[in-house]
């Protein structure tokens, strides 16, 4: 079962069970078969949204950690990953919010450190020294707003002057 529910004005997804949702299914199987025609159009379109995402934010990259694409591997983009840096000063609640009330929607990054998940906090795993500070920023730091394919170049202009009306006072 996945909870959702809002902490502090930012819905939460709370993994409370192992495997949920991981059942095949044959519509989910037929939707799929029928979108493959489609999907390098899908691909092309990702990835130029996603070129156009990143070099809007690089301009941010002091507020930012931005996501890298290793370059062995070709990335279709559905969502844009963003993770706030701990020296900037807004939150993540601060910026997700105004998102949100100029209806630019986002999500949270679903898991970040899985352990803290109530589903997942007591299966054996090795305990790391010093813990995963890495999991818990993106746990607590990061969100991700629209990058898919039925984003066209209008969406991504309003959504590049809505984060330039909030982000223009953190210049």
């Amino acid at each position: 079962r996945i909870e959702i529910k809002k902490d502090k004005g930012m819905v939460k997804f709370i993994f409370d069970e192992k495997g949920y949702n991981f059942v095949p299914n044959e519509m989910g199987a037929a939707f799929g078969n029928a979108q493959l025609d489609k999907l390098n159009t899908f691909k092309r379109t990702r990835e130029k949204n996603f070129k156009n995402l990143l070099k809007f934010f690089k301009a941010y990259e002091h507020l930012f950690i931005l996501p890298k694409q290793d370059e062995r591997v070709r990335t279709q983009w559905l969502a844009f990953p963003l993770t706030i840096k701990k020296t900037a000063s807004f939150s993540r609640l601060d910026i997700v919010t105004y998102l949100e009330k100029n209806n630019v929607q986002t999500r949270p990054v679903f898991t970040g450190n899985i352990l803290r998940q109530p589903g997942f906090k007591n299966i054996p795993h090795r305990a790391m020294p010093g813990g995963y500070p890495v999991t818990n920023t993106i746990m607590e730091q990061s969100f991700l707003v629209g990058c898919h394919h039925g984003l066209e170049e209008k969406h991504l202009t309003r959504l590049k002057e809505v984060f330039s009306a909030f982000l223009k006072k953190y210049k």
